[in-house]
């Protein structure tokens, strides 16, 4: 039995620098699980859309697809349009099972990711004094992401024993430039920034901006194909594919005989 395929989801637009973060995901998941077929599509404007990469791979005779959101600030929640793909291609292939995969959500995982990016960041600008941390973030996330995200702003403070802001973020920078200022009412004069972005999109370049501008002392980069973050889609990916499995056996209304 071939095992499921597999595609990513991700937020983005024709920013090349996305497509290129999704492909070297896709690449990594590929060296370590040869036997998947595996690729990508954008929700919104980016090309190509969820439906076309479900559907590609149902051309190309997947009978079984696990859908996995990229998404770092959702805990259990997915975008409609993924809902809206996955009944579009069963209606156009009855044989085809889709599944959606949990989103990755703030994942304990990731603050491993930020704290890497960090040593990065602070090497790139010799900075040998930090007195405190922003964590910068995505909005959108649903409700249970966002109890999660905030407690992953403790965990971090908790393990740096450093105050963290945590910062949730639109198309300004508003909020990265909002918690930084905060910081500094504190008297907080050393402050790095981490990023919670899955690639250098748009809202990643505005928290990037608004914090240098806001005199940041370091600003990690996002964490595109990291090897956590790939972990990470396995598990969600192992997870949905036992809904499959478990699909793939119809209940038994036997009753049991002495012999079983």
């Amino acid at each position: 039995m071939a095992a499921p395929a597999i595609v990513l989801i991700a937020d983005g637009d024709d920013d090349p620098a996305v497509a290129v973060a999704l492909a070297s995901l896709s690449a990594k998941l590929k060296g370590l699980r040869p036997d998947l077929l595996v690729t990508y599509g954008f929700l919104s404007d980016g090309k190509p859309g969820v439906g076309q990469s479900v559907s590609k791979l149902a051309a190309l005779g997947s009978t079984e697809i696990a859908i996995v959101p990229l998404d770092l600030v959702s805990a259990m929640d997915h975008s409609p349009e993924i809902s809206r793909a996955q009944g579009a291609v069963q209606a156009a292939n009855p044989g085809v099972k889709v599944v959606i995969a949990r989103p990755i959500g703030p994942a304990t995982e990731l603050l491993n990711v930020m704290d890497a990016r960090m040593r990065e960041a602070l090497h790139k600008t010799n900075a040998v004094e930090v007195d405190a941390l922003v964590l910068g973030a995505p909005e959108g996330g649903d409700v249970r992401g966002a109890s999660l995200l905030a407690r992953r702003a403790r965990q971090w403070a908790a393990h740096h024993k450093l105050p963290v802001q945590l910062a949730v973020n639109d198309l300004t920078g508003r909020g990265t430039a909002q918690a930084i200022a905060a910081l500094r009412t504190q008297g907080r004069r050393h402050i790095a920034v981490g990023s919670m972005f899955l690639t250098s999109g748009p809202l990643f370049r505005a928290h990037q901006q608004a914090a240098l501008k806001a005199g940041a002392m370091a600003v990690t980069q996002p964490i595109e194909d990291h090897d956590h973050l790939v972990e990470l889609i396995l598990a969600r990916y192992a997870f949905a594919a036992m809904e499959l499995l478990d699909a793939s056996f119809p209940e038994d209304d036997t009753p049991p005989t002495d012999a079983d």
